[in-house]
């Protein structure tokens, strides 16, 4: 398959995502280290260019659920995917409810949810 990767994966990454292209449901099982959230980018932006998927929510530990907005996502999402990244937070502010209001703006970005376990 011929994608415009940001960062071009590994070979076992690229096998990977092979695997989950074409299914409706898909985990990855793989070992620390190996390139999980690369994979997990990769595919979400495939989903959406292909027009299957609109957001993504994704749950991560505490401790590392901010180094997904902070660095995963900006390093390895495609540039040509534009999106609406909102991470939780139990404050109850107005700003904080104005960031929630981007997930439900109608417009083409990739909506994408962030939030601790």
């Amino acid at each position: 398959m011929r994608y415009k990767f940001k960062m071009e994966p590994y070979q076992h990454q690229l096998t990977a995502l092979r695997k989950a292209w074409k299914k409706p449901y898909f985990a990855f099982f793989m070992d620390m280290g190996t390139g999980k959230s690369k994979v997990l980018i990769d595919n979400i932006a495939v989903l959406y260019d292909k027009g299957l998927i609109e957001g993504a929510l994704i749950i991560a530990p505490k401790g590392v659920y901010r180094n997904w907005e902070r660095k995963e996502i900006p390093s390895h999402l495609p540039d040509h995917v534009k999106a609406d990244i909102v991470v939780w937070s139990p404050e109850k502010t107005q700003k904080k409810a104005q960031e929630l209001m981007k997930l439900s703006e109608p417009n083409e970005n990739l909506k994408i949810f962030l939030i601790f376990s």
